[in-house]
C-alpha cells in the first residue's frame, strides 16, 4: 500500500468513526462491525509501521493534522469547541481502540505516538492512551465527572483544578466503594456525553454551565468538604436527572 493511500484510508476511518453515537449498549457490537470491515487494513497498517519508521511517523501524524485543518475552517468558536470535543471522544472511544485491536509488539507504540501527536497538534483538552478493554470495562469511572469537566472548562478552570480533583476523589473513594454508587456511576456512563454535547449546541451554553456550577457543583463541593457525602450524592443525582429530562431526549438535528 502506498503511503498516500494509507493516509487516505486512515482519514476515511476517522470520519467513519466520528459518525458513531457512543452508547454503552451498542459499543461492543459497533467495534466488532468495524473490525470486520476494517481489520485487514488495520493489520496492513501495523505491519507497514513495523517495517518503516517513516511510515509510522506518517501514520500517527496524518489524522491529527487532518482534524486540525478541519477545525481551522470553522469560524465560530462555539461550533469549533463542539467539533473538537466530538473529535476527542472519537479518538479515545473508537479510533485508537480499533488500531489497538491488532496484536503486535508495535501496536502500543503506535497508539502512544498517535496520542502524543494529537495532543501536540490539537487545541483544547488533551486525550489519554485508550484501549478497547479499558473503554468497555472502565470508561464509566471518568463519566461521573464528565459534566463537571465541561462546566469547569466553560469557566476557564484547568483539568487539574481543585474542584475536579475533589469530585474525582469523591467518586473513587466514596461512590465506587458501594454497590449503589457503582450503579449510579455506571448509569452516567451512557448519558453524560450526550447531555454535554446537547448543552454545547445551545447558544447560551456558557450561561447554562454557570447555572449548573452555582446551583449544583459548588454546593456539592461544599458538602464533600463538610463530609456530607450522601447529601452530595443526592444533589449530584438531582442535577443529572434534571439535565437528562431537559437535554437527553432532544431530537438530533
Amino acid at each position: 500500500m502506498e503511503r498516500e493511500t494509507l493516509q487516505k484510508e486512515l482519514i476515511g476511518l476517522f470520519e467513519e468513526t466520528a459518525g458513531c453515537k457512543f452508547n454503552k449498549k451498542h459499543y461492543a457490537s459497533d467495534m466488532e462491525d468495524m473490525m470486520e470491515k476494517h481489520g485487514e487494513f488495520l493489520r496492513e497498517l501495523v505491519q507497514m509501521c513495523e517495517e518503516s519508521e517513516e511510515t509510522l511517523e506518517a501514520a500517527v501524524s496524518c489524522v491529527p493534522e487532518y482534524a486540525f485543518a478541519q477545525l481551522e475552517q470553522i469560524r465560530s468558536k462555539r461550533k469549533r469547541d463542539i467539533v473538537s470535543f466530538d473529535y476527542n471522544l472519537n479518538m479515545v472511544a473508537y479510533f485508537m481502540p480499533l488500531v489497538g485491536q491488532i496484536e503486535s509488539e508495535k501496536t502500543d507504540e503506535i497508539i502512544k505516538r498517535m496520542t502524543d501527536a494529537w495532543n501536540e497538534k490539537m487545541p483544547g483538552g488533551k486525550i489519554a492512551y485508550s484501549s478497547y478493554e479499558n473503554i468497555k470495562g472502565g470508561f464509566r469511572r471518568s463519566v461521573f465527572c464528565y459534566i463537571t469537566t465541561a462546566v469547569c472548562k466553560s469557566l476557564g478552570k484547568p483539568d487539574d483544578c481543585y474542584e475536579l480533583n475533589t469530585l474525582r476523589s469523591y467518586r473513587d473513594s466514596y461512590l465506587l466503594s458501594t454497590e449503589e454508587g457503582r450503579q449510579m456511576v455506571d448509569e452516567y456512563y451512557n448519558i453524560a456525553p450526550t447531555i454535554v454535547k446537547r448543552i454545547d449546541r445551545e447558544k447560551n451554553a456558557g450561561a447554562i454551565y454557570e447555572d449548573i456550577w452555582k446551583t449544583y457543583l459548588s454546593p456539592c463541593i461544599d458538602l464533600i468538604e463538610r463530609g456530607e457525602n450522601e447529601k452530595c450524592r443526592d444533589l449530584y443525582s438531582s442535577m443529572v436527572r434534571k439535565l437528562e429530562a431537559k437535554y437527553l431526549y432532544l431530537q438530533e438535528e
